[in-house]
């Protein structure tokens, strides 16, 4: 099945279902398995991308961030529940059914990154009574414990600076490359791995699904809106997570290409973000964002705009709508000038080692399966002569 290529925040969905004119949400799919929600009209524009991976014979939907919590300019709205729209409104997309009729599958919600856009949905799926006695497995980066504190938190979700309340939830921290598990009773892997991302922020994480070829960044990047970074981000850290992330969609790549041109495919892994991307080659817009961002350090781009936010000089470089945009406290683009590349690459060291050793384990698995395949074959011979 060929599905929608987009990357504009202006992208508007059919849809001919009238309980969906009033919810907050709209849904609509990417692959066999995983569908995008958008928070089409939130008072805060941010228009956050919610992504919904759908596994029956796990009995799991895995989420992928929660957006705004429902909180839209339109009052008219019914449904401002995130969890709601999931187990009640009808999709088209879906059959003309619910993605979670009735609630019946278990959540696991994983977290790109803590800031409110991200996570304030998210208490819908934390509640615990006689129908939901374990509820939802709430998964966060263990790169940075301290950053995910319940003291800080008010603070670097930003909810502070926006005078609004913040969730309360104690995730379970997962490390680097980490396996997200089901949530039936078999806990069988979903295929999907966790990848630690940090630059956006400290907890900044990637999530790869390795049967759909898509990489999910979160804030990391994105097109055609400013790729914001707070005072707690480092450009200098994205810069290394951005090289580990191409050399991992790289190797992804390199072997997804035979197998998909014997089956007459496109090959290569898609990207999908936080805000505004989604479904464009993976490869092309790391490099791409890449590019633009060392322009900025090496002083090609001009500054359009300054302002003050949380205490600190912020600076914008280009505008909405231009494919890349940045804004930022001026001295992360000042630490990264005096860090100069040297430090960039010493962080990446780490990663790209990180790197080879998956290569390793996937190469040797293979390797395995294949012996695997001539043992069988072996033996099928044997059965075939008696």
């Amino acid at each position: 099945m060929s599905y929608l290529l987009y990357s504009d925040p202006q992208i508007t969905f059919p849809y001919t279902n009238e309980k969906l004119s009033k919810s907050a949400f709209q849904a609509s799919r990417l692959t066999a398995t995983t569908f995008l929600i958008k928070e089409h009209d939130d008072i805060y524009s941010e228009h956050p991308h919610i992504y919904a991976k759908v596994v029956p014979s796990s009995n799991t939907i895995l989420v992928i961030d929660t957006g705004c919590g429902g909180a839209s300019n339109d009052t008219q709205f019914e449904i401002k529940s995130l969890r709601d729209f999931i187990e009640t409104v009808n999709v088209d997309d879906n059959d003309g059914l619910p993605l979670n009729r009735d609630g019946k599958m278990g959540y696991v919600v994983a977290l790109t990154h803590c800031h409110y856009d991200h996570i304030r949905a998210l208490m819908t799926f934390i509640h615990f009574d006689y129908l939901h006695s374990k509820d939802s497995l709430i998964l966060a980066s263990a790169h940075s414990p301290s950053f995910l504190d319940e003291d800080a938190m008010p603070e670097h979700s930003l909810c502070n600076a926006l005078n609004i309340k913040t969730p309360q939830y104690t995730p379970t921290l997962v490390p680097h490359m980490h396996e997200i598990i089901a949530t039936d009773f078999r806990k069988t892997q979903l295929d999907v791995k966790i990848l630690h991302t940090p630059g956006h922020t400290p907890d900044e994480i990637a999530l790869y699904d390795e049967a759909e070829k898509m990489l999910y960044v979160g804030d990391s990047l994105y097109e055609w809106e400013p790729i914001i970074f707070p005072k707690e981000g480092s450009i200098v850290t994205w810069f290394s997570s951005m090289d580990y992330l191409i050399e991992f969609v790289k190797q992804k790549n390199l072997l997804l290409q035979s197998s998909d041109e014997r089956n007459g495919e496109p090959f290569g892994v898609l990207i999908n973000a936080g805000h505004c991307t989604a479904l464009q080659p993976a490869l092309d817009v790391l490099l791409s964002a890449k590019a633009y961002m060392r322009n900025v350090v090496e002083g090609k781009e001009e500054v359009a705009e300054r302002r003050e936010s949380r205490g600190e000089e912020t600076v914008t470089y280009g505008k909405t709508g231009d494919r890349f945009s940045l804004r930022c406290p001026e001295r992360l683009v000042e630490e990264v000038r005096r860090h100069g590349e040297q430090d960039w690459n010493n962080e990446y060291r780490d990663r790209r080692e990180r790197l080879y050793r998956l290569r390793y384990y996937e190469h040797r698995s293979y390797f395995f399966i294949l012996i695997q395949g001539i043992l069988l074959l072996i033996e099928l011979e044997k059965s075939l002569h008696h």
